[in-house]
């Protein structure tokens, strides 16, 4: 597979995934902090077609531009079952996998950071949303988040992945787009916890509001 990483100037990030031969391609959390265009532009050059819009949770900082990209191109959205949002062409729960081309992508559940959140496995590479950052991970204080169902996903789902498998999260401030499994476990602070310490850390971190988060939240529950 192919990836295409996009990264807005508040730290979002989404990608852009195709089959070796630009067959069909998915688009991961697009937001609208990035033009519409931009998206269209680059699934123009790459694939043939694109097939879908996957979202990784219901973002609590930056709205969602998948309605609008499937409207344009009739890709189907995929979003977990448990999501707020009504559009979903394809709800999933974990263990699912989609067709891209003559490739696939793997549904893993990855819930924690919310409840209805999910990663991606293509081809050596994990898609982890939120549920995994380079160098942390997501909150667990809202959106019925949970800090032992995201410590069985950390430990249990992603951390049981090749060193090598590449891990591309959903935020980085720091103008990054890309880390390992190998690196996370070895530098990840919030991987180092045991489960009753990672439980209490995460249950005491209340970060401030996200910014956007009512807009965010509001939009992307439609």
């Amino acid at each position: 597979m192919r990836i295409f990483p996009f990264h807005s100037t508040r730290g979002c990030l989404s990608y852009l995934v195709t089959d070796a031969e630009g067959r069909a391609a998915a688009l991961v959390d697009p937001s609208v902090e990035l033009p519409l265009e931009t998206y269209l532009t680059e699934v123009e050059k790459h694939a043939s077609m694109l097939a879908y819009l996957i979202e990784t949770h219901t973002h609590a900082d930056h709205v969602s531009s998948a309605p609008e990209l499937a409207a344009r191109t009739g890709a189907k959205i995929v979003r977990h079952a448990l999501a707020p949002a009504t559009h979903k062409d394809i709800a999933v729960v974990g263990g699912e996998t989609l067709l891209l081309g003559a490739e696939t992508l793997r549904i893993l559940s990855a819930s924690g950071h919310t409840d209805e959140s999910i990663a991606l496995l293509a081809d050596g590479a994990v898609f982890t949303g939120d549920a995994l950052l380079i160098g942390g991970t997501g909150r667990t204080d809202f959106q019925r988040g949970n800090s032992g169902a995201l410590y069985h996903t950390l430990h249990e789902t992603l951390g049981e992945l090749a060193d090598e498998t590449i891990v591309y999260p959903a935020h980085d401030y720091r103008g990054r787009v890309a880390s390992t499994i190998e690196a996370e476990r070895r530098t990840n602070p919030r991987f180092a916890l045991d489960r009753d310490a990672f439980i209490a850390t995460m249950d005491a971190h209340h970060p401030p509001e996200p910014e956007l988060f009512e807009k965010s939240i509001a939009a992307n529950s439609k």
